[in-house]
C-alpha cells in the first residue's frame, strides 16, 4: 500500500508528495529535499518522515520552529499514522492514503467498486516506475537510477550503452497516456524536436514507447538547475545583474533557435532551466513536453482550478483562455525567471489559480531597479517589458529580445 504527505495549508496547499518505501521522506524548502516547499519559515532540511518496521516515523531534523503534532512540538522522533497532520514554519501536512489516482478520473460501471480500483490501479503505478530501475530500453539505454518526480513523470539517470555516454530518461506517467493513440501522439510531438541542435539546448536524442509506457532519452547534463540555484542564493537572496544577464542571452538563444523550427517550449521555468557545471553555461530543457502532455489525459487528469506548470512563471494568455499561445508566452517565462533570480521572488508569486488571477489584475510588480539597487535600469526595464500581461507589450518574438539583451549587454561592457 502506497502513502502520500498533502500540504492541506500553506503557501504550497494542495501540492502531493509519494512517501518511498525504503528511502525516507525528507521535507523542507531546499534543493536537497524532497519537497522544496515554498514556505520561508521552514528550514532547507527540516524534518522527515521513514518507514521503520512497517510503521512511519516522522523525525526533526533541526528545522527552525520545530515540528509540531496534533499540536505539540516533538522533541526528537514519533510514531505516525494515517491521517496524522503536522506543522512546519506555516506548512500543515497530513499523512495519507496515495490517491494519484483520483476516482474522478476512472470510468467505472455502476457497483464497480472504485475505491479499490483506485488503490490497485495507485499501487501498480508506482511499482511499475519503480521496477524500471534495472531494465533496458532498445537494447541500448540502461536504466540506473530515479534522480527526480513530478506529477507528470519520472526522471531516470541511466547510460547510453551504444556510445557509452550518460543520458536522462524521462518516462510519463502511465495514467496520462491511457491508449495507444495517445502514446503515439506523445512520441510524435516528441521527436519533432530531434532535428533542433543548439549549443543552449539539451539534446533529445530518442523518443518511444515499451508496453505502457512512453518515454525520452535526453543527454546528461552534470549541473544543477536554476530552481536549485534560486535555493543556493536564498529566499531572499538576488544573483548579480550580470550574471542574470547570461541567463538571459543564454536561454534567448535557445529560444530563438526553438522558434525559428515553430516550437514553442510552454513552459519555460527554472526547474527546465539548467546551469552546466563545467562552463557554467544555461541550458534549456524539456523542449516541446508541454505540448507533448496536451496531446494526452494530462488535462482531462488535472483537479478543477489545477493547470500544468509552475504558476510563478507561467504567461497570463496559458490561464485566461486565450487560444493562440505563440513564443511571446515563452519570453514571460524567461523574464519571470530573470525577474527571480534579481529580486529573490517571481513576479506574480500565486499559490493557485484564483490567486494568479488575481495578481495579474492588480498592481504591476516592482521593477527589479527599486528591489537589487546595483541593476542597470536599461536591464530592468528589458525584464518588466518581458513580463507584460498583454503579450502585445512585450517584444514581438525571440530575435527582437535578443537584440535588445546584447545591446543592454554592450553598453555595460559585456561580451556575448
Amino acid at each position: 500500500m502506497t502513502h502520500q504527505v498533502t500540504i492541506i495549508a500553506g503557501p504550497d496547499a494542495g501540492r502531493k508528495f509519494p512517501v518511498p518505501n525504503e528511502e525516507p521522506l525528507v521535507i523542507g524548502r531546499g534543493s536537497d529535499s524532497d519537497t522544496k516547499i515554498r514556505d520561508p519559515r521552514l528550514s532547507r532540511i527540516h524534518c522527515e518522515l521513514r518507514k521503520v518496521d512497517g510503521r512511519y516515523v516522522l523525525l526533526d531534523r533541526g528545522g527552525v520552529g520545530g515540528v509540531n503534532v496534533n499540536g505539540k512540538t516533538i522533541t526528537d522522533s514519533m510514531p505516525i499514522s494515517v491521517g496524522t497532520v503536522f506543522q512546519i514554519g506555516d506548512t500543515r501536512l497530513r499523512l495519507e492514503m496515495d490517491d494519484s489516482l483520483d476516482a474522478a478520473t476512472m470510468a467505472a460501471h455502476p457497483g464497480t467498486d472504485t475505491a479499490g480500483l483506485v488503490k490497485q490501479a495507485s499501487k501498480a503505478v508506482e511499482s511499475s516506475l519503480r521496477d524500471l530501475v534495472g531494465q533496458t530500453f532498445q537494447e541500448r539505454f540502461e536504466i540506473e537510477a530515479i534522480v527526480a518526480t513530478s506529477p507528470t513523470s519520472v526522471v531516470f539517470r541511466g547510460t547510453d550503452t551504444k556510445h557509452n555516454r550518460a543520458v536522462a530518461i524521462k518516462v510519463l506517467r502511465p495514467q496520462l497516456a491511457s491508449s495507444d493513440v495517445q502514446r503515439e501522439r506523445f512520441i510524435r510531438a516528441m521527436k519533432t524536436v530531434m532535428p533542433i541542435k543548439h549549443p543552449n539546448i539539451v539534446r533529445l536524442r530518442m523518443a518511444g514507447r515499451s508496453g505502457p509506457h512512453c518515454w525520452c532519452v535526453t543527454d546528461w547534463v552534470e549541473g544543477k538547475s536554476v530552481s536549485e540555484l534560486i535555493d543556493d542564493i536564498g529566499i531572499s537572496g538576488m544573483l548579480d545583474w550580470k550574471q542574470v544577464w547570461r541567463v538571459g542571452i543564454d536561454i534567448g538563444s535557445a529560444l530563438e533557435e526553438a522558434h525559428r523550427h515553430q516550437v514553442v517550449h510552454r513552459n519555460v521555468t527554472p526547474a527546465n532551466l539548467l546551469r552546466r557545471s563545467s562552463d557554467k553555461a544555461f541550458l534549456l530543457s524539456d523542449l516541446i513536453f508541454a505540448r507533448a502532455l496536451e496531446l494526452t489525459d494530462a488535462s482531462r487528469l488535472t483537479k478543477p482550478g489545477e493547470v500544468i506548470g509552475d504558476l510563478g512563471y507561467m504567461a497570463p494568455e496559458r490561464v485566461t483562455g486565450v487560444d493562440e499561445i505563440d513564443e511571446r508566452s515563452d519570453q514571460f517565462g524567461l523574464g519571470a525567471t530573470m525577474y527571480t533570480l534579481l529580486t529573490g521572488h517571481p513576479p506574480y508569486p500565486a499559490t493557485s489559480l484564483p490567486h494568479l488571477i488575481s495578481l495579474l489584475m492588480g498592481a504591476r510588480p516592482r521593477p527589479p531597479k527599486s528591489i537589487q539597487f546595483g541593476v542597470d535600469e536599461r536591464f530592468s526595464s528589458l525584464v518588466m517589458k518581458m513580463i507584460e500581461v498583454n503579450p502585445k507589450d512585450r517584444y514581438d518574438d525571440s530575435t527582437e529580445l535578443l537584440a535588445e539583451l546584447k545591446r543592454v549587454g554592450m553598453l555595460s561592457g559585456m561580451k556575448v
